[in-house]
């Protein structure tokens, strides 16, 4: 199956205090780790959704602001179709997480499949073009997330390890995760 890459790039960052998606991990912006994975995984075509111009991606505007990431989700299912998304502050996601969500939506007749780790991840995933009447009726009742939305047979779960599905929101965690990979290379 194939799919459009859709990075979720909005947002206020407020714990971390500033814009997630350029914060510098290892020489690369942290939307271009991101990026570079669904690359791996035989994604050709990624765009930002949300962000500034200093993403190296093609960019589809948030344009209602801070509604939240169903809005976001709706607008880029709407335009692209069928869409492999992931936020930009999971760094550590793998093109083998990608490959097994685009084959899972190959596979399965529900119109989503989801990360799951410790607990389900409705921002990394797979959704196709046919769940954006699902997604639009639920952004119109008022809902704002993926979550509030989808119902279990909505979608299949994929496994993941937590690493991979780890949110980087904080100056901790990034100064965390800093020290975690410069202590992996020695």
């Amino acid at each position: 199956m194939t799919a459009t890459g859709a990075i979720l790039c909005g947002g206020r960052s407020t714990r971390m205090g500033q814009d997630k998606a350029s914060l510098r991990l290892s020489g690369r912006p942290m939307v271009d780790w991101v990026a570079g994975s669904m690359r791996e995984a035989g994604v050709e075509s990624i765009f930002a959704l949300g962000g500034d111009s200093s993403i190296a991606l093609p960019i589809i505007p948030d344009e209602l602001e801070q509604q939240g990431p169903l809005h976001v989700l709706v607008n880029a299912v709407e335009q692209l179709g069928d869409i492999l998304v992931c936020p930009c502050d999971v760094p550590l996601v793998s093109a083998r997480l990608f490959r097994s969500l685009l084959a899972a939506g190959a596979e399965s007749k529900e119109p989503v499949a989801l990360a799951e780790s410790d607990r389900l991840q409705p921002l990394i995933g797979l959704y196709k073009k046919s769940s954006a009447g699902l997604l639009r009726s639920g952004f119109d009742r008022g809902e704002r997330g993926p979550k509030m939305v989808l119902k279990e047979d909505d979608f299949v779960a994929v496994r993941a390890t937590s690493e991979e599905t780890q949110n980087i929101n904080t100056p901790e965690q990034f100064d965390a995760l800093i020290v975690a990979l410069s202590s992996s290379k020695t």
